[in-house]
């Protein structure tokens, strides 16, 4: 068996050698012979021998005096290291003097604003100053008017027949009854003696007649007061001047005069408890003090 195993592995051994013999060829000294190459091949090696013959030689690089240790790579670390610092230090100067530059722009700009804040209180004390009569002027009409219009409120319903016809007040003012100047007391003595001879039942219906246009008459006059009261107000209001607040507020010294103290426990002391005369203010500026009366602690 092992003999037939031999016989069947010669034939390998043969087509090795076969396979040898189609690459190469065995001269007569017994030598073996490369196989012939393609062409291709040959002309690669033909240009790379042509290559090497015309390389020039490599230049040799120049050797330095002085050839580099750790010595002198200490001393050049050190160098960079002074210049670092150096380089440090100026930026650092320069960086304080950008901040001195910085603060004395700062300076300057406070000092503007400051100024320009002057400018502005100069200009409106100057307005101020400009307009202060006729605005004074105003207020003073406009306090007037305002006295009136409470009065008017206060009497909004008309007195009785019998009372306007024996005491002559405010309605018979305005409706152009009441006293009368001595030149025209013998009109007025005339008038009484024609009301004497009317009978009762004429009297009454006169009475009746005057009392309605009386009242017709007030009606349309507080309502026109009112109106012209409330465009005044606008008016004021439009130009910044505005009336000082006062009954129920703590006593102010710089827009107020206390003409009056009340001892009272129903508010605490120096507390505004009745405006004599209104006061008013244009933006920050007083144009006239508000007179008062305040409150001071009942003694027990």
């Amino acid at each position: 068996m092992h003999e037939e195993i031999e016989e069947m592995e010669e034939p390998r051994e043969l087509n090795k050698f076969a396979e040898v013999n189609e690459l190469e060829k065995v001269n007569d000294d017994g030598g073996i012979e490369p196989a012939a190459t393609p062409p291709w091949q040959d002309k690669i090696l033909d240009n790379c021998l042509s290559w090497l013959e015309d390389l020039q030689e490599e230049p040799v690089l120049a050797e330095t005096e002085e050839q580099p240790d750790l010595y002198s790579f200490y001393e050049e670390l050190c160098v960079l290291r002074n210049e670092f610092r150096k380089n440090s230090r100026r930026s650092h100067e320069t960086f304080l003097q950008f901040g001195e530059h910085l603060g004395d722009f700062k300076g300057v700009m406070t000092s503007l604003a400051q100024r320009l804040d002057n400018l502005t209180k100069e200009q409106e004390n100057t307005e101020f100053i400009a307009r202060q009569g006729i605005l004074l002027q105003i207020v003073e009409i406009h306090e007037r008017m305002r006295r009136f219009d409470e009065k008017l409120k206060e009497m909004n319903a008309p007195p009785p027949r019998g009372h306007l016809a024996a005491r002559p007040g405010l309605w018979e003012r305005m409706l152009g009854r009441g006293k009368v100047s001595p030149r025209d007391k013998g009109k007025w003595k005339d008038h009484k003696k024609q009301i004497g001879q009317v009978n009762q039942a004429d009297r009454q219906e006169k009475q009746d007649m005057w009392g309605h246009d009386a009242a017709s008459c007030s009606h349309s006059v507080m309502d026109g007061f009112f109106l012209a009261m409330s465009h005044f107000d606008e008016f004021l209001a439009g130009e910044g001047v505005r009336c000082t607040p006062t009954t129920g507020a703590p006593f102010d010294p710089a827009v107020m005069i206390a003409v009056g103290v009340v001892a009272t426990d129903t508010c605490p002391p120096h507390t505004v408890v009745e405006e004599i005369s209104g006061g008013y203010l244009y933006g920050d500026h007083v144009l006239k003090l508000a007179k008062v009366t305040i409150s001071k602690q009942k003694e027990p």
